[in-house]
Formats: C-alpha cells, structure tokens, sequence
C-alpha cells in the first residue's frame, strides 16, 4: 500500500543530519509541513537532506507542531561544480524570482553586488527572505545542496575568496559565445546590474582574469543573464 504522503511527495530541509538510526528534529516550518501540507503520520517515510550534500530516508517518529523522524539510511550526492553568482540589482522585484531560479538550477553561492550605479542597500530583511526561498527551491528541486547566500557586498570584498583555478566569466553583450568544457571545476560570474557596469567596472574586471561572454545575440535583463549563465553550466557534463 502506497505511503499517505506519496499524494504530496515530502522532501524536508533538515538542519544537522545525523548517523542512520538518530533522531532529527523538525523544524517548526517543516513540522507544518509534513504534518499538515504532507499529512504524514507516525511510521511514515519520507525524504529529507541537510542542504550540505546529505540525502537521507526518515521514517516519521512523531507529527504536529514539533515532528521528529528516525534516519533510516543516508547518502552523500556529490556537486558535480561550484557555481558562484554575483549579480547586481535587477529592476523592481524580481530579484526573488532570480533567486528562486539560481537555486532551482543549483547554484552554489549568490552573492548580490554592489556597484557605483546601483547598491542593494539594507540588504536584512530581504537577505532572510531570499534564504527561505534558497530553501523552498531546495525542497522543490529534491537537490541535496542548499544555496548560499550572501550579505550584498562589493565586488573587491570578495575578490580574495575567488579560487586562484576558477574559471572567471563577466556577462556582457559584448562577448564572446562560451565553448562546451568538460571539466569547469569551479565557476564564478558576474553580472552587472539592471542599469549596467561602468566602463570602469568592467577593465577592472577583465584585468582580473574575468573573460566577457555573451548567451544571446541581444542584450538581457541582469536577473535573465544570470539565469541563463546558471543554465549554462548545470547543463554541462
């Protein structure tokens, strides 16, 4: 007989996994869920990770509004790269959108960029909004890496945390069409902002080891390119 919770499949973000045969608690967010939205009950299985690379099965042990689970088995899903993302401000709202994509397509760190045409600002409250969405596009995805993401910051702050072996991109339109590689490694790029990088920016850049490459023949919104950009490399091998 198939599990009360096979309807609305669950698939928990479950902070701090531990050894097969250990008890994790749940979330206040994800007991809802599972309770709720999920209707498990007691002795139910259900799947969950910990956003750190750990898939694990987990078989119900209590329900309601503080839910527990026993890990019955777990694995470890090893990232196929590291895909880092820094994007200036998109125009209106749709910087959620854009953060719910990145994640989706399995990004490993959004930093939002501050630049001289446009800075993020009090970055508090939307930054905790964004981690809840990194979350949701987590369990949505069933990926078992949640994505990172970072206080607004300038470019310089975080030149030095770039791997010296990363491959560097800058979103332009006036770049080159990227070739297929077969082992990225580690991958960061930039993409300025709705109202665009300064020319001053983008030299700084360049003489920073950063290549300009171009996906489309015309010119995109900053939050499509660095959707596309994220594209990009999850399809490759």
């Amino acid at each position: 007989m198939p599990s009360r919770v096979s309807a609305v499949p669950a698939f928990l973000y479950v902070a701090g996994l531990g050894g097969v045969g250990s008890q994790a608690a749940l979330s206040e967010a994800e007991s809802h869920y599972v309770s709720r939205v999920c209707r498990a009950r007691t002795g139910d299985l259900v799947h969950g990770t910990d956003g750190c690379g750990h898939i694990a099965t987990l078989r119900m042990t209590a329900t309601g509004p503080a839910a527990s689970a026993e890990i019955e088995s777990i694995e470890h899903v090893p990232r196929a790269r590291n895909v880092w993302i820094l994007c200036g401000e998109p125009e209106g709202n749709r910087d959620d959108w854009m953060v719910e994509k990145l994640a989706e397509l399995g990004v490993a760190r959004w930093t939002p960029l501050d630049t001289k045409r446009a800075a993020w600002g009090d970055g508090g409250r939307r930054r905790e909004r964004w981690q809840r969405l990194a979350v949701a596009a987590l369990k949505q995805s069933c990926s078992a890496w949640l994505m990172r993401v970072d206080a607004p910051s300038p470019i310089d702050a975080v030149l030095a945390e770039i791997p010296e072996t990363a491959t560097r991109w800058l979103a332009s339109e006036r770049g080159t069409r990227p070739e297929r590689v077969e082992s990225p490694g580690d991958v960061v790029s930039v993409v300025g902002p709705a109202s665009g990088l300064t020319p001053e920016e983008e030299e700084w850049l360049l003489g920073r080891q950063f290549k300009a490459v171009s996906l489309a023949s015309f010119r995109l919104r900053a939050e499509t390119a660095a959707i596309g950009v994220a594209a990009w490399w999850a399809a490759q091998p």
